[in-house]
């Protein structure tokens, strides 16, 4: 079972967050997965699930193609949502999202489809962070308290490792997700 590892990306005050697709619904035009996870990632950030609630709830909700300029869906849907990582045995809170990806932006709906674009990615502000140290490792880890969610957009990397669908397959017509993140605990 070969699964990408995970990788924010911060500088200064600004994070971005990758995370797989976990559905795809063909008629409603429809992606879905996790937006964000409590995990520490590979730079030691950690987004609290509370923030990323509370940054939800203050998006305006429109979708992004590889964070560029342009609209092409919009946010549906978003929960809060729990991840069991068999491999760890650990639990991790976050969001779980549902986008609709408009009709005019069909190039970005084929991709999707297509498996060019494979997950959702978060941009956005920090507002507030804390630093403490691991002491299992010595490390020290930002835990990020409050931010402003600028975008949420569909992108061809994603790479938290705590979501990644392993295979796409199309069977009967159907296309078939195979993955760690195919199922959630509610």
């Amino acid at each position: 079972m070969n699964i990408e590892k995970s990788y924010w990306s911060s500088n200064g005050n600004d994070i971005t967050l990758s995370v797989p697709f976990t559905k795809v619904n063909r008629e409603k035009r429809t992606v879905s997965g996790f937006a964000t996870l409590d995990n520490v990632d590979q730079t030691n950030d950690m987004v609290t699930a509370e923030a990323s609630l509370k940054a939800f709830e203050n998006f305006r909700g429109n979708i992004r193609e590889m964070h560029g300029p342009s609209a092409v869906g919009k946010m549906v849907s978003f929960k809060p949502e729990t991840f069991y990582d068999p491999k760890t045995g650990e639990f991790y809170n976050g969001v779980y999202v549902d986008a609709y990806i408009s009709k005019g932006a069909q190039d970005t709906w084929e991709k999707i489809l297509d498996g060019t674009l494979q997950g959702f990615s978060i941009g956005g502000k920090i507002i507030q962070s804390d630093n403490e140290v691991n002491k299992s490792t010595g490390e020290s880890i930002r835990f990020i308290k409050e931010y402003s969610l600028m975008e949420l957009s569909v992108v061809d990397s994603p790479a938290n490792e705590l979501c990644n669908i392993l295979s796409i397959q199309k069977m009967n017509g159907q296309l078939m997700f195979k993955g760690i993140a195919t199922e959630v605990v509610a």
